[in-house]
């Protein structure tokens, strides 16, 4: 269901502005609109906060920074679903109001996170430098050594595909007052130095040079190789003991965590509050307000306020067109499909929430593709237990009770097949048939399961329409395409399946005339909209060609056959796998048991996520295009958005004022 809104205009003094929107945000159910002043920017504004929002920013980042800086050096200790931590508003007001020591914590972190990145810079430039090194490490004169009064000592490299032999040979007879040796090779290079007399320098250079010599300088660096080698291996082991000693010092600060996270989220309440000014108009002395809320609770919030501060409140209906915020209120099985349409797009404010449709074809569609009773009900009580034993977020709830029903579906399904774990000799206890051995039959079923869910969507678009008051459009545009399309259905019928065509020939009769009929008044209506009598007929014709996609809409839906054999027929050979060896009994046993849990694991993995992605592309193509609108925007109102930590009451039960800036 969505909630119906009504609209709120607010005009207040603008001494009072700070602690209303506080007590807005306490409410946590008006939305704040953004207000249009292009026309009066003259004598209104908008608050000018930009400059306190980004100060907060700033500081919202810091301690994220801290906070991550944590978990990477101290993961927290949580359980697999882990719910936001439940903090009493007086104890939440106590450490922002000596949030202080947390900020002192907070920067000592970054600090030392600041350190260890100057370390880990180092100790990449000395490990490049021990590369670098690594060639010369025979080399024993001094690396800052570079000749005589009347010599020149180089250090250079020639590439290995040059023969060092011709070499040595030739630059003897071109320059035979220089020296060249070589210190090391590689596949890469060779590593050489020179001596040459400074007469004979440039000569010697220019051969060297057409062999592809190139110079290497050891700039800063004083000594031989190795004594350089042992100072950087030094050092490392000193940036080492360094790292450990500052990661044990972030870790000792972990104990402040919560209070970090307490910060960071009445910073993060802080910046919504800031955003939420923004869209304020005011004046020097007044300020104004609109936005959504909830219509159930408008006269309630109208009289509190009135009572709390010197206001003026208008609350009206939204326009007979005028869209609105959606939020979704659902019970039961229809709340379950809220995480599968958020994924898609929320519904438009103006037409009919098809969660509660749409949910039970979901949990349906989704036991036949799973189809294995036995996957069922691990699915059901794995779901069951979460939903038990753990605080969820609202979001993750609504998720793990749609698994757990699709579970049940799935041991429906699973008992009406037989189909428990693979296992071939309890098929023949199958309540209803065996989807394996008779899968012609499971797909005409498939097929009558499709045109009922897309008829289902048609009766939402009736039922939209209907809602507008436009009892024509639905006449038209659905009970006409009803007769139409089941003319057609009941045409095809000895086409399908393991259908019985001397059964099905009533039907069939029955069926051609429908499609007359239906096509008829197709014909004579759908092109209404147009001006002339051609384009009144050209439009009427046109959507007999509709009768192409519904049918091929209804033969997608034989994915639940497809995909309900692929976990059957894959549980069935993992189990005949397991027995297929002829080894020693204590090792077949074990091999078996791995086979098995490996096996039907991997198979509840995959088939799974294949049962939940296909049932959501059968609503979202099949059922959503006969009628979904989509495209709303979601409720968002001012309140405490919190990250870390979730604010309740106090023992006393009375809200205490949130300390803010």
């Amino acid at each position: 269901m969505i909630v119906k809104m009504s609209k709120i205009t607010l005009l207040g003094m603008e001494y009072q502005r700070e602690e209303l929107t506080k007590t807005l945000m306490d409410l946590g159910i008006v939305e704040i609109s953004t207000v249009d002043i292009d026309d009066y920017r003259e004598i209104l504004g908008n608050p000018d906060v930009n400059g306190e929002l980004q100060r907060i920013e700033n500081e919202l980042a810091n301690v994220d920074s801290a906070l991550e800086c944590l978990k990477r050096y101290s993961p927290p200790k949580k359980p697999l679903f882990s719910s936001r931590r439940e903090v009493t508003l007086s104890e939440f007001n106590d450490i922002v109001k000596n949030r202080e020591s947390v900020w002192d914590s907070v920067n000592e972190i970054l600090r030392k996170e600041e350190y260890l990145i100057s370390l880990k810079a180092e100790e990449n430039r000395l490990n490049n430098l021990y590369m670098s090194l690594l060639p010369w490490r025979e080399l024993d004169v001094p690396l800052d050594y570079s000749g005589t009064r009347k010599t020149v000592f180089q250090y250079g490299t020639i590439p290995s595909i040059v023969d060092w032999n011709s070499v040595q040979s030739e630059l003897a007879d071109k320059v035979p007052d220089a020296y060249i040796e070589r210190i090391n090779s590689d596949k890469d290079q060779h590593y050489l130095f020179l001596i040459v007399h400074k007469e004979s320098e440039q000569e010697c250079l220019l051969y060297l040079q057409s062999r592809g010599y190139n110079r290497v300088t050891f700039s800063g660096l004083t000594g031989t190789v190795a004594g350089n080698i042992e100072k950087i291996n030094r050092r490392l082991h000193e940036i080492s003991e360094e790292r450990e000693n500052t990661i044990e010092q972030i870790r000792a600060l972990s104990s402040g965590r919560d209070e970090m996270e307490v910060l960071y989220d009445w910073l993060l309440m802080e910046k919504g509050r800031l955003e939420a000014t923004e869209k304020f108009i005011n004046t020097k002395r007044v300020f104004l307000i609109r936005g959504w809320l909830p219509e159930r609770n408008a006269l309630g919030v109208k009289k509190f306020l009135e009572s709390k501060f010197i206001v003026s409140i208008d609350i009206e209906e939204p326009g007979e067109d005028e869209e609105f915020p959606v939020l979704l209120e659902n019970r039961g099985i229809s709340e379950t499909g809220e995480p599968v349409i958020r994924m898609y797009s929320l519904p438009s404010s103006r037409e009919i929430d098809p969660n509660a449709v749409m949910a039970p074809f979901f949990i349906i569609f989704f036991g036949l593709m799973f189809s294995d009773g036995g996957y069922g009900l691990i699915l059901a009580l794995l779901s069951g237990i979460v939903l038990w034993r753990f605080k969820l977020e609202e979001d993750m709830r609504k998720f793990m009770k749609l698994m757990f029903f699709c579970g049940l579906s799935t041991m429906f399904w699973g008992l009406m097949f037989g189909g428990w774990f693979g296992i071939s000799s309890l098929v023949k206890y199958a309540v209803w048939f065996d989807m394996v051995g008779e899968p012609e039959r499971m797909l005409s079923w498939s097929l009558l399961f499709g045109v009922i869910h897309i008829y289902a969507g048609y009766a939402l678009k009736a039922a939209n329409l209907i809602r507008e008051k436009k009892y024509l459009d639905a006449l038209f545009d659905v009970g006409f395409v009803y007769v139409f399309y089941t003319g057609a259905v009941f045409t095809l019928l000895p086409y399908v399946p393991a259908v019985d065509p001397d059964k099905a020939a009533p039907l069939v009769n029955a069926g051609k005339y429908l499609l007359v009929a239906g096509g008829i008044l197709l014909v004579l209506t759908q092109g209404r909209d147009r001006k002339n009598i051609i384009g009144k007929l050209t439009g009427g014709l046109s959507s007999i060609y509709n009768v192409i996609s519904f049918l091929s809409d209804i033969l997608s839906y034989s994915r639940l056959l497809a995909l309900g054999l692929a976990t059957s027929i894959i549980a069935s050979i993992i189990n005949e796998l397991s027995l297929m060896f002829d080894m020693p009994i204590v090792i077949k046993i074990i091999a078996s048991a791995a086979i098995l849990l490996a096996g039907h694991v991997i198979n509840f993995g995959i088939n799974a996520l294949g049962a939940y992605v296909h049932s959501c592309r059968l609503q979202y193509l099949e059922f959503f295009g006969k009628f979904y609108t989509g495209g709303g925007e979601a409720f968002s109102p001012l309140k405490i958005n919190t990250k870390y930590t979730k604010l309740k009451l106090n023992a006393e039960n009375e809200m205490q004022p949130m300390h803010t800036a």
